[in-house]
């Protein structure tokens, strides 16, 4: 029997160093471009080829990271980047972006394509979409329990991936738009500013503040055994942005724990459990992989911090290159470990190396980019010196043989041919509600379709209201919300012949499991925002799933969607003008710890409201964001459908109407916001800002 394999992260040479030399199987990691970690140091291109040499003849295996959405300026950049990685040859390649997929399989097909966490395939029903695509091997949902693992197992045969260890994200899976709303910086393209981890306050009570957001990490390490039992091939540590002690510590323990539990699982529980005590991680939970229920996902009254604490800075005296701060508590400390401070106010968090140290005296290094700490200030221990040991390098210094390199041949790759377009959809204005007493207002304008929500709880309460309506089945788009697991399949199986009973034959879908299960269905399928349609390669691997139309993602800038439009028949686009982005959208049942309905971010003020429904919690920003002033620009570029998302408000007649004569007069909207339209994602780097950014 083959045994579960052991996937580590590498964010750098020497967590590489550690990972196999305590025994990983294989790697996952990062090179400098189209990665979901851009903040690690990850790999020059030489560095990569050696590593992928070293770890093939050692009989391991190395994973690349490609998992962010593209823009259609970079797909120049990515079909060199693509024909580069099939001439080194990794053993899988793990993508978010469906245009990434498209591309591979047009022009690299030797590729082994993996599905990135960040595509949120949680059914069978996705993880054979995605075997029929030619990929390999699904990395599933962090959301999944144990049960739903084993379901997928009995209906698929592709390889399945869990992550076992390590942060979670307090969003679903491949639907955070936070960061990106706040200036750009979008989890899709690796730019996560992790604004989970932020301290909030509750707006109705200013000096309750705690880290509501910031889930504990994942520790399945004494559910090894059930994981090997019900098929799945391979456990992820999560980490690539962590430190080599760390990887050294996660990859001993789990090790030990699969090499040794046949043996005496108790034995080999204890010895495992007692390594990760050097972690310095958060808090420990099983999310939702036991208990869905579980209690423990949250320690909201702590620190959203990695570390163990070191109590607070009474005092500090700067010196040259120095300072000397004197902490609340006694500690062990020695030159060389690494401390991480965060502002009392969680304004900033900085990494700083211990010099000397005696009792509660502490001597850290200051360089010039550091700011000096200040009293109050909170104090983490993340990494102890004397935890090194000497391991092998898996990257020699000698690197003059290894000279491939994706280029910069000006390659203008072609998507697939996409099938001729037989629209099924008028032009006009799309209105989206999730709550069946918010369809009665919209007759007072009719829209050319109502897009409606369609949950478990509140199917019933829908069949009935838009009885008793103008709509007809053929006004309603039914819209599929993105988190889809095998107990949503479940439901849906059933759900979708039922409203195609009624004459219902339009659904938006969010995930690539409604579009296996849609299939067999007289539908017409339309890809919602959830989907990341960001470049024409995109588009091109819907339409050769017959899917005609589809919503442009929310974070999508103008330039990029013009750009794309250039390649695409843009009558399919249907692009959004208004709409309160959902930033979190939050499956494991926070509200056991608060019910707050507006909490407000401690460092930047921005304030937030808090939706709790029966299948979700959705956060949503205090501005809308609109763009119903560009109605008539959007026009004038051929664009004719447009989508409006009321989720998230209290709608009345007069507000309604209010939001539709803007769209209808292409005007502005007061107290609203651009989101990515003008400035498009953050660039850090300035060769890129002057090409990628106008």
């Amino acid at each position: 029997m083959k045994r579960i394999e052991l996937l580590a992260p590498a964010g750098s040479p020497e967590a590489l160093d550690a990972a196999i030399g305590e025994g990983a199987d294989a790697v996952y990691l990062g090179l400098r471009d189209f990665n979901a970690r851009a903040r690690a140091k990850n790999f020059a291109y030489r560095q990569f080829e050696c590593a992928v040499d070293r770890l093939h003849a050692m009989k391991r295996k190395v994973y690349v990271t490609l998992n962010t959405v593209i823009e259609e300026h970079e797909t120049s950049r990515l079909y060199n980047f693509l024909k580069y990685l099939s001439a080194v040859g990794p053993d899988g390649l793990i993508v978010q972006d469906m245009g990434v997929a498209a591309m591979a399989n047009a022009y690299f097909p030797d590729l082994r394509l993996h599905c990135s966490t960040q595509m949120n395939v949680s059914s069978s029903e996705g993880v054979n979409f995605w075997s029929r695509q030619n990929f390999k091997r699904v990395v599933l949902s962090r959301e999944l329990d144990l049960q739903q693992l084993k379901e997928i197992r009995q209906n698929t045969s592709a390889q399945l991936e869990v992550f076992c260890h390590g942060a979670l994200c307090v969003s679903l899976s491949g639907a955070c738009l936070f960061s990106s709303y706040f200036g750009g910086k979008s989890a899709n393209r690796g730019r996560c500013t992790q604004a989970c981890r932020r301290l909030y306050a509750n707006v109705a009570n200013p000096s309750d503040k705690k880290f509501y957001f910031s889930l504990n990490d994942l520790q399945l390490i004494g559910h090894i055994p059930e994981l090997e039992e019900a098929g799945i091939n391979s456990l992820k540590i999560e980490g690539r942005m962590k430190s080599h002690q760390y990887i050294a510590s996660v990859v001993r323990a789990y090790r030990t724990m699969i090499d040794e539990y046949p043996n005496d699982k108790e034995a080999a529980f204890a010895k495992a459990a007692e390594i990760l005590q050097n972690d310095f991680a958060r808090n420990k939970t099983e999310f939702l992989f036991i208990n869905r229920a579980n209690s423990d996902i949250i320690s909201p009254e702590k620190s959203g911090q990695t570390g163990i604490s070191l109590g607070n800075i009474s005092s500090v005296k700067p010196g040259t290159g120095d300072a000397l701060i004197t902490l609340t508590k006694n500690t062990d400390l020695q030159p060389g470990d690494h401390l991480r401070i965060q502002a009392e106010n969680d304004s900033s968090r900085e990494t700083y190396k211990v010099i000397d140290a005696e009792n509660k005296k502490v001597t850290v290094r200051i360089t010039e980019e550091k700011p000096l700490p200040n009293e109050g200030d909170r104090v983490f221990l993340v990494s102890r010196q004397d935890f090194d040991k000497p391991y092998e390098k898996i990257i020699g210094s000698d690197l003059e043989k290894y000279r491939h390199h994706p280029g910069i041949t000006p390659v203008t790759p072609l998507p697939p041919n996409m099938p001729k377009s037989q629209l099924k959809l008028k032009d006009g204005i799309f209105v989206k509600v999730e709550k069946a007493a918010d369809i009665y207002p919209l007759q007072t304008q009719k829209p050319d379709y109502l897009v409606f929500s369609v949950t478990q709880s509140n199917i019933d309460e829908f069949l009935s209201t838009i009885s008793r309506t103008q709509f007809k089945p053929d006004d309603v788009i039914i819209y599929m919300e993105p988190y889809f697991d095998q107990n949503a399949c479940n439901f849906w199986n059933t759900t979708a012949q039922k409203l195609v009973e009624r004459g219902f034959n339009k659904f938006m879908v969010n995930n690539y499991g409604q579009l296996n299960l849609l299939r067999s269905y007289p539908v017409e399928r339309i890809a919602g925002p959830f989907l990341y349609v960001f470049n024409s390669f995109a588009a091109s691997f819907l339409s050769q799933q017959d899917i005609r139309n589809f919503v442009s993602p929310l974070e999508n800038n103008k330039r990029n969607l013009y750009q794309t439009q250039e390649h695409i028949k843009n009558q399919n686009i249907i692009v959004p003008v208004f709409a309160y982005p959902e930033l979190f959208q939050i499956i494991s049942r926070l509200d056991k710890h608060y019910h707050h309905k507006f909490l407000k971010d401690v460092q930047t003020g921005y304030e937030f409201s808090v939706e709790y429904g029966k299948e979700k919690i959705t956060v949503l920003p205090e501005k809308a964001f609109s763009i119903t002033d560009k109605v008539n620009d959007l026009k004038k570029r051929g664009f004719r459908k447009f989508f409006v998302d009321l989720s998230g408000m209290k709608i009345s007649k007069g507000l309604y109407r209010e939001i539709l004569q803007h769209v209808n007069e292409s005007r502005h909207m007061e107290q609203t916001c651009r989101f990515n339209w003008k400035d498009g994602f953050y660039f850090d780097k300035p060769e890129d800002s002057k090409t990628d950014k106008k």
